[in-house]
C-alpha cells in the first residue's frame, strides 16, 4: 500500500475507480443471461431466491456508482455484495442458472487487487458459499458435473484473487520504489541545482574572464567579466568571433595572431598554456591586453573532451610597466650627462698636484661614490632598454679561466677588507665566444654580492668547467642564503631579499642587468641557496 491507501487496479475511468468497470461487466453479462433465460427457459427467474439476488446486484451497482469517485473504503462492499448475491442465486431450484456462479471471479479480482489479505480470503470463504450441498436444492445424488462445478468455483476464484493480491503487492512495492527514487530524483536535482547556483555566483564574482567549450568547440560557459568586459560590450562578439575575424595582435601590438594559432584554437587542440599574452584591437575598443590560460577537460573514457580558458585583463599593469621604463630610462638619462661632468672634474682636480693630502682623500671618496652612482644609472639605463633589444654584443674568442682570474684579482682587495677567502678554481683553459665585457660585468656583479652577503671569516669562490658542450660557472658562498620562496623573484627588477635589504643598501637591478646579459648570450643564470647555509649561483653559456 501507499501513503496508508489500498492498491487500486489501474488509472480512473471518467473519475470511476477502475472496480466500477468490473461492476459494469458483471452487469452486461447478468442481464445477457437473464435474457437467455426468458427466451429458453424463464422459470428460474420467477423464483423468490433470484428475485432477492437480482436486489442485492442491484445495491451492489448502486452503491458502485454512489462511491466509484470517492476514496472510500465502503467501496470493497460492493465485490462482497455481488458474492453475496450469487450465493443466494445457487438456491435457485434450476441447475442450469448456477452457470452464472462463474461471475465470482469478477469480485475475487477486485478483492485480491486491493492489496489486503483480509479481503482476499473473505473473496476465497465467500466462494465456498457457492459449493451445493446434496439434498438441498433437489440435488439428491451426487454426480460429477456437481462434484467438478463445486470444485473449480472456489479453486478458480482461490487461484485469481491470490494471484492479483500478489500482483498488487508486487505493483505497491514497485510504486514505492519508484515513489523513493523520484524523491531521490528530485533531491538530487534540487542539490545540483544549489551547486550550479553557488558555480554560478562565484564564476560571475571573479575578476578573472572564465570561458569553457566542449570537444566540438561549442561555448558552454562565460562568466560575468566576459559579458561585460568593454570589447564583448562595444563589438556585440564573443571571444570566439574575435579571435576568428583577426582582432587578437601579438605581444608587439602591431602582428596579428593567425586564426589556427589563437588562444582559443590552440586550447580546443588540447594545448595546455599559462599567461599567454596579447593585444585585442577591436573597432570602438581600444587596444586592451589579455593573459590566457588553459587548461584541456578529460572525459570519463581519458579522451579530450574540452576546454577551460581563463583570461586576465592585463592592460593596465602593461602599460605601467612600460611608463616605469619609460621613466626610467628618461631619468637615467638625465642623471647620466652631470654624473659625467662630476666625474670629469673630479678627476681634473685629483690630477692637480697642489691638492693637499687630506683634501685628496676626502675626493677620492667622492669619486667613488661617483663611480658607484655611473654603474647604477648604466644599470637602469640596460634594464630599461632591456624590454626594447636593446642589449647589443661585441663576441669574440675569450679564455674564460683567464676572465674569472682577473674577477678574483679585482675582487681580492674587497675580498681581504670582508675578512672573507676568495678562492678560484679553473685548472685549465675554457674557451667560447663571448663579449667579453659584458660577462665581467656578470661575474664582477655575482662576485662582489657573493662577498657583501658572506659574513667575516666565511668563504667565496669561482669555478669555470666545460660541461657536456657548454661553459659553466659557478659561484658559491657561505652567507647569509636566501628563503627557497623568494629565489624565484631574485633577478626580479628592484627587487630586494627580505634577510638582506636593509643591511646592505641598492634598487635590486644588479642582478637584472646580470640575468639579461647571459641571456643575450643565449645562457642561464639558476639561483640555489639554503637561508644560512649560502647562495650559489650557476651560469651556463654556449660555447659558441
Amino acid at each position: 500500500m501507499i501513503s496508508g491507501r489500498p492498491a487500486e487496479l489501474g488509472s480512473r475511468l471518467f473519475g470511476f475507480h477502475p472496480g466500477v468497470a468490473i461492476q459494469v461487466a458483471a452487469v452486461l453479462i447478468v442481464v445477457c443471461g437473464v435474457a437467455l433465460a426468458m427466451v429458453i427457459d424463464p422459470a428460474p427467474l420467477q423464483t423468490p431466491a433470484f428475485g432477492v439476488a437480482m436486489g442485492i446486484f442491484a445495491i451492489a451497482t448502486v452503491f458502485a456508482f454512489l462511491l466509484g469517485r470517492t476514496e472510500s473504503n465502503l467501496l470493497y462492499a460492493v465485490p462482497v455484495l455481488d458474492m453475496l448475491a450469487l450465493i443466494v442465486m445457487r438456491q435457485v431450484p434450476d441447475t442450469h442458472i448456477h452457470a452464472l456462479s462463474f461471475l465470482a471471479i469478477l469480485p475475487a479480482l477486485w478483492l485480491g487487487w486491493s492489496g489486503r489479505l483480509s479481503l482476499t480470503a473473505l473473496a476465497v470463504v465467500l466462494s465456498i458459499g457457492m459449493i451445493e450441498i446434496p439434498g438441498v436444492n433437489d440435488q439428491p445424488v451426487v454426480d460429477l458435473e456437481l462434484v467438478l462445478r463445486d470444485f473449480l468455483t472456489p479453486s478458480v476464484v482461490l487461484v485469481a484473487a491470490s494471484s492479483t493480491y500478489m500482483a498488487a503487492r508486487r505493483t505497491d512495492a514497485s510504486i514505492r520504489y519508484l515513489i523513493e527514487q523520484e524523491r531521490m530524483t528530485a533531491a538530487a536535482l534540487e542539490r545540483e541545482k544549489s551547486t550550479s547556483q553557488l558555480l554560478d555566483a562565484i564564476l560571475d564574482a571573479v575578476d578573472m574572464g572564465v570561458l569553457a567549450y566542449d570537444a566540438s568547440g561549442k561555448q558552454i560557459l562565460a562568466n560575468r567579466t566576459v559579458h561585460e568586459h568593454p570589447v564583448s560590450v562595444s563589438t556585440g562578439l564573443s571571444p570566439m568571433e574575435l579571435e576568428r575575424q583577426g582582432y587578437m595582435l601579438r605581444a608587439d601590438r602591431v602582428t596579428p595572431i593567425p586564426a589556427n594559432d589563437g588562444f582559443i584554437f590552440r586550447a580546443l587542440q588540447g594545448d595546455e598554456y599559462s599567461n599567454r599574452i596579447m593585444w585585442i584591437n577591436a573597432p570602438g575598443s581600444g587596444q586592451h591586453a589579455l593573459a590566457a590560460s588553459a587548461r584541456p577537460l578529460i572525459g570519463p573514457d581519458q579522451k579530450f573532451a574540452g576546454t577551460v580558458i581563463a583570461i586576465d585583463d592585463v592592460t593596465a599593469y602593461l602599460e605601467a610597466l612600460s611608463a616605469k621604463d619609460a621613466f626610467v630610462g628618461s631619468i637615467s638619462h638625465e642623471l647620466r650627462t652631470p654624473l659625467a661632468s662630476i666625474v670629469g672634474y673630479l678627476e681634473l682636480i685629483l690630477d692637480d698636484p697642489d691638492v693637499t693630502e687630506g683634501i685628496r682623500g676626502s675626493l677620492e671618496v667622492i669619486e667613488r661614490n661617483a663611480d658607484r652612482l655611473r654603474q647604477l644609472v648604466q644599470d637602469l639605463l640596460a634594464e630599461a632598454s632591456k624590454g626594447y633589444g636593446a642589449v647589443k654584443l661585441e663576441r669574440d674568442l675569450c679564455d674564460l679561466s683567464t676572465l674569472c682570474s682577473e674577477v678574483v684579482e679585482r675582487c681580492s682587495g674587497a675580498a681581504e677588507s670582508a675578512g672573507v677567502t676568495l678562492a678560484l678554481d679553473a685548472p685549465e683553459p675554457v674557451m667560447a665566444v663571448i663579449d667579453r665585457k659584458s660577462i665581467a660585468q656578470v661575474l664582477d656583479t655575482l662576485t662582489s654580492s657573493a662577498l657583501r652577503f658572506t659574513p667575516p671569516g666565511g668563504t667565496a669562490s669561482l669555478s669555470v668547467r666545460t660541461v657536456e658542450g657548454r661553459v659553466r660557472i659557478v659561484v658559491r658562498d657561505s652567507g647569509v642564503g636566501v628563503p627557497p620562496e623568494e629565489m624565484e623573484a631574485l633577478a626580479s627588477p628592484f627587487y630586494r631579499p627580505t634577510e638582506v635589504g636593509e643591511q646592505f643598501p641598492g634598487v635590486g637591478l644588479a642582478l637584472t642587468v646580470s640575468k639579461a646579459l647571459v641571456e643575450a648570450h643565449s645562457g642561464t643564470l639558476a639561483f640555489s641557496a639554503t637561508p644560512g647555509l649560502g647562495t650559489t649561483v650557476t651560469v651556463e653559456l654556449p660555447v659558441r
